[in-house]
């Protein structure tokens, strides 16, 4: 079995516009990434120090036939629905990828 994939997405987005992007990500786009096999998780990270934000988008998925089956056959290429690219100033056209080889969490 191959490692998870995380599928690396970066943009910018005004602090203002933090709260609202990400409610509208997860009543709009959250429900259709969860609906495609091989969909793990997902995290944004906002740069704390800047307005605009930089932000991060991070998704993880279980390999890269369940990422193509989310993006497409070209699997970089920024997947950017209508109601979404009001919120950024700026984004990547394409993701980059890495191998998860190790993910720890607290031991309760």
């Amino acid at each position: 079995m191959s490692d998870p994939v995380v599928r690396r997405w970066e943009a910018v987005v005004a602090r203002d516009d933090v709260a609202e992007w990400v409610g509208t990500f997860r009543t709009r786009a959250l429900p259709g990434m969860r609906a495609v096999d091989g969909f793990e998780s997902v995290s944004f990270l906002v740069r704390r120090d800047q307005d605009p934000c930089q932000v991060m988008v991070l998704t993880k998925w279980r390999d890269m036939a369940a990422v193509a089956n989310y993006a497409g056959e070209n699997v970089a290429k920024t997947v950017m629905p209508d109601f979404m690219a009001k919120f950024f100033k700026s984004y990547d056209a394409e993701a980059t990828f890495y191998d998860e080889v190790l993910q720890e969490g607290r031991n309760e």
